[in-house]
């Protein structure tokens, strides 16, 4: 019996035609149609995905196991492969993989990382790579006649019922690799750590338990665990202060500033969201590490003493509404943005350039590194740990944020449209607490815009390459519509522009 397996990823189906052990870097490597996939335990989980790279980036690729594939098509993301590597590594094993043009006798479609899927069962990119896939994998599985089954983490197969596809026979919710062995008559399997294979000694467990590894590699993992500890111990003598979740000021006319613990998320929007744009996407798995943003967006008393203590000439011009139309008025500038504000509204008619000199204005008063968010920093902050559009959920309404209430999102209603910013933290914060991450001003961030995010950091940095003249902005304004205050929404401006609504927020390391 040959078992064909595809893997469910945002690009569609992709068969694992060809699977070998050997050493692996620390984050998925994708080249082509080959990747190098790290298996995941509850153990390297917390390991792995915490540091947000760091150890990777100190040391270099470290990691004595892990799995190289090959595949029909070009792989469109590295995430969650765990669970469709071990089940055709295993059935590679046992001779019953089908390979490039073997003919075979029964189709897995699997997607998933066991045990992180186990863990947070809500997040809905199975459901999204389920989409993603569907049609062609229907097309595929109408050619072939052959019985099909859908494998999913046991967290997951409400969801993955919910996008099946035709032709699918049966829906399989599994804890473990080896239960998908036993649905295809095999008994439970071991792997090989590495080199040929050997005895009970030199087998890893399909979940979790130890790996064998040869002896040339346990002396470079000796001399890299000896530098690892000696990372660790740098990196606990460095802890911050100030734990995720307390807020701070680093000088009295500093923004308030908040702790955010570190984590990954999934960063875009999915296919099925309302008003999606498609430079929202593709939609991956990133890593944060922990770090500290403001509170608030900067107001105009912050803004103020930078500007009276540096004699920093932010301009004297702003692009500001006229009717259904707009002009760039000389007459206006973040002093008189065309409508009242008070002291701890938040300063606009501010640009991408003048944002990073208060950045760095912070970073010489301070002794800290200042600086602007980067995309993926913004919106892991502004979701707080949701995937819906916003952080209040599916929908939104005027009394949870300041935008254009005379249009509605979903199922939410509509109501007032205040025509102007109002004093931040008059809203309710995230669970971050983190207030008018939806609305009020839109808010520069670090990176230079793609159309996408293929390609994209996948650590939480910014990324510095493409179109560096336009600067991404994000979160929407009091002028926007609900549509366009999303956690997913941006869009791109020149450097040098200033509008009656752009503002922005600062962050900063949480170890300096």
């Amino acid at each position: 019996m040959k078992v064909r397996v595809f893997a469910a990823t945002t690009r569609g189906p992709v068969q694992i035609e060809r699977i070998t052990r050997e050493a692996a870097p620390i984050s998925q490597v994708c080249l082509g149609r080959t990747t190098s996939v790290l298996p995941i335990s509850s153990d390297y989980d917390a390991f792995v995905r915490q540091p947000s790279g760091v150890i990777e980036r100190a040391l270099g690729p470290f990691e004595p196991g892990g799995f190289r594939l090959d595949a029909s098509d070009e792989i469109g993301d590295g995430h969650s492969w765990q669970l469709s590597v071990l089940v055709a590594h295993a059935l590679d094993r046992a001779g019953r993989l089908a390979g490039p043009g073997e003919s075979a006798d029964a189709v897995l479609w699997v997607t998933g990382t066991v045990d992180v899927d186990l863990r947070v069962g809500e997040v809905n990119f199975i459901g999204e790579k389920l989409r993603a896939t569907r049609e062609r994998f229907a097309g595929r599985v109408a050619e072939s006649s052959l019985p099909v089954t859908l494998v999913v983490p046991a967290a997951n197969l409400e969801d993955a019922a919910d996008h099946g596809v035709p032709g699918v026979g049966e829906v399989l919710g599994v804890r473990d690799a080896n239960e998908v062995l036993r649905h295809v008559g095999l008994q439970p399997a071991t792997i090989p750590a590495a080199g040929a294979p050997g005895g009970a000694q030199d087998l890893v467990p399909l979940t979790v338990g130890p790996v064998r590894i040869p002896g040339w590699r346990l002396v470079w993992s000796g001399v890299s665990l000896l530098a690892l500890g000696g990372l660790a111990t740098f990196l606990m003598l460095s802890l911050p202060d100030r734990p995720p979740g307390v807020t701070f000021r680093d000088c009295e006319t500093c923004p308030e500033m908040a702790a955010v613990p570190g984590g990954a998320f999934v960063m875009g929007s999915p296919p099925g969201e309302s008003a999606r744009n498609a430079v929202e996407g593709p939609t991956r798995e990133v890593a944060v590490t922990a770090f500290a943003i403001g509170r608030f967006e900067v107001t105009r008393r912050e803004f103020t003493s930078f500007v009276e203590e540096t004699g920093y000439d932010a301009g004297d011009s702003c692009y500001v509404r006229t009717g259904s139309g707009g002009r760039r008025d000389p007459s206006k500038s973040w002093r008189d943005p065309g409508y009242p504000q008070g002291e701890e509204d938040p300063a606009v008619c501010v640009n991408w350039n003048t944002a990073r000199a208060y950045a760095a204005w912070l970073g010489e008063k301070t002794g800290q590194a200042y600086r602007l968010p980067s995309e993926a920093e913004w919106e892991y902050a502004a979701r707080a740990g949701t995937r819906s559009p916003f952080h209040t959920g599916s929908t939104i309404t005027p009394t949870q944020a300041n935008y254009n209430g005379t249009s509605s999102y979903g199922a939410g209603g509509t109501g007032v449209y205040r025509k102007r910013t109002m004093p931040v933290g008059g809203f309710p914060p995230n669970a971050f607490g983190l207030h008018d991450v939806h609305g009020n001003a839109w808010e520069w961030v670090e990176d230079c815009w793609n159309d996408s995010y293929r390609g994209a950091p996948a650590d939480g940095s910014p990324r510095l390459s493409g179109n560096c003249e336009h600067r991404v902005m994000r979160g929407g304004s009091w002028r926007s519509h609900p549509k366009d205050i999303r956690s997913a929404k941006r869009v791109r401006f020149p450097l040098e522009y200033r509008n009656d609504n752009f503002g922005f927020r600062v962050a900063r390391p949480l170890d300096d």
